[in-house]
């Protein structure tokens, strides 16, 4: 397919160090079958993630190890990160660093330069377009991981793995679009699920309610439409990101005057991708209604990762220095999916509702 040859053209370009590059249905089942050939036996990755990626790492036998977040970033905390590497053998250890949401993580060449002989993975799965010090990611890891659908409206599969030494990764064949993948952009369509998604937001408590989280892995190449809609992606890449970036510093600024509200900032010397903009509902469990009224009202915001490594039991001795932020984070985070917001209009009506909630909602006017 053509498409797969202008993807790995663009990819290329920009990601010299990770000259191979590997396809398939999931970033997680990626990760597993890669981690299967390596003779790394730990590791470390922040504990404010997705625990299908913490339970890809253990499924793949090896020892996970959660450190804390930091809740003013979503990044792991550096002196846990620091801490951990040194307790640990450097040749039997790879670290897994999530760009949290876009936010890019800008202390992977301190700790490339102290841990030369670790095994570094950098997720970009909602990254695509960071920038650290005016650079793309991958120039101090090993791994690169990208997802092809969670920033592409419409796909619901795809991911892509480089790296920097070949890898024996099997072949599964392509997928099948679903009908949702087809239907779901067309706009008639896309407006009635959008009023059914307004009548019933769905911002309950969910549990964990088990030992360890659900393992189905999903082997394939992503199939043609997702692979379509990315190249076109790509091929609008640069003037896509500079919109997105333009919108993200505009509700950053907007919600950072929000009393109750506190933004999450981008890095010194980072760009955001500007797929999201992050921020953390403060006072003692108020995210959630906060969301469902604006959800009920069009306004459709995630509170992604509202479960985590921490509420599974098999992930119980993974925590060597504690897990309390990223519960927090858990709690308190909210994030804005900048292309639901391209309109001025309707980032005003965001920016003023999250006004009023936030005043509704704050612990002062209970």
């Amino acid at each position: 397919m053509e498409e797969f040859s202008r993807i790995r053209h663009w990819l290329r370009q920009r990601f010299p160090r990770q000259p191979h590059i590997y396809f398939g249905l999931s970033g997680a089942t990626l990760l597993n079958e890669t981690l299967k050939t390596q003779q790394r036996s730990s590791v470390v990755l922040s504990a404010f993630l997705c625990p299908g990626i913490s339970s890809a790492i253990a499924r793949a036998g090896k020892r996970v190890i959660h450190v804390d977040a930091d809740p003013c970033t979503m990044h792991p905390r550096m002196d846990q990160l620091e801490l951990c590497l040194a307790r640990e053998n450097p040749s039997h250890t790879a670290v897994l660093i999530d760009h949290s949401f876009g936010y890019p993580f800008p202390g992977l060449d301190r700790l490339r330069r102290r841990f030369p002989d670790v095994l570094f993975i950098e997720d970009c799965a909602r990254a695509l377009g960071a920038e650290i010090h005016g650079q793309f990611p991958g120039a101090n890891s090993d791994w690169v991981l990208i997802s092809m659908y969670k920033t592409v409206a419409g796909s619901r599969d795809g991911a892509i793995l480089l790296t920097n030494t070949p890898l024996a990764l099997r072949d599964n064949g392509h997928a099948v679009p679903t009908l949702r993948e087809r239907a779901c952009t067309l706009a008639p369509l896309r407006f009635a699920y959008d009023l059914v998604k307004r009548a019933r937001p769905d911002f309950d408590v969910r549990s964990a309610g088990r030992h360890a989280p659900a393992w189905d892995p999903v082997h394939g190449f992503p199939n043609g439409l997702c692979v379509e809609r990315f190249t076109a992606e790509l091929d609008a890449f640069e003037s896509r990101l500079a919109q997105r970036r333009a919108i993200a510093r505009e509700l950053t600024a907007s919600i950072s005057r929000i009393e109750g509200l506190a933004a999450i900032e981008v890095a010194a010397g980072c760009e955001s991708a500007g797929h999201f903009v992050s921020f953390r509902v403060l006072g003692c469990e108020v995210r959630d209604p906060l969301l469902k009224r604006l959800h009920a009202s069009g306004l459709f915001l995630s509170r992604t990762w509202d479960l985590l490594p921490s509420h599974y039991p098999c992930f119980a001795e993974t925590f060597p220095m504690g897990h309390s932020g990223s519960d927090y984070l858990g709690e308190h985070i909210a994030h804005i999916p900048v292309h639901l917001f391209l309109s001025g209009r309707r980032r005003r009506r965001l920016v003023d509702s999250l006004a009023q909630l936030s005043f509704e909602y704050a612990p002062s006017a209970a």
